[in-house]
């Protein structure tokens, strides 16, 4: 059901938006480097919109949403990106464990959780 809230809201956002596309100024965001960067670029953004989403919608405030917007997706397509790759790295453990491949397991397995606990916020 989530997921059917979230196409709609998308759906319905996107048409008006369209029209007014060609007098949106565009910015850089904040770059994610790598998965370190991402997960605090979205821990850092993800507070600073909540806050901004709790006040009034003046031009200002939409604006800055507008700006934290492109800090957000710079920051999601990075973990995707490494969310993929560590996919591949719990396959690989996956399969060494099939293989009784101890040495590859632990490997394996101490990668994934080192990349885990960054974006799970784990210690």
């Amino acid at each position: 059901m989530a997921t059917v809230g979230l196409a709609a809201a998308t759906a319905l956002a996107a048409g008006p938006l369209q029209a007014d596309e060609a007098r949106v100024e565009h910015y850089g965001g904040k770059p994610a480097a790598n998965l370190e960067q991402a997960v605090k670029n979205l821990r850092e953004t993800n507070r600073e919109l909540q806050t901004r989403l709790s006040q009034e919608m003046t031009a200002a405030n939409i604006d800055r949403i507008h700006r934290l917007s492109y800090t957000l997706e710079n920051a999601l397509k990075r973990l995707d990106d490494d969310l993929d790759k560590i996919a591949d790295v719990l396959e690989g453990m996956h399969l060494a464990s099939e293989r009784m491949n101890a040495d590859a397991v632990e490997s394996y397995g101490s990668a994934y959780l080192e990349n885990m606990q960054m974006v799970l916020g784990e210690e």
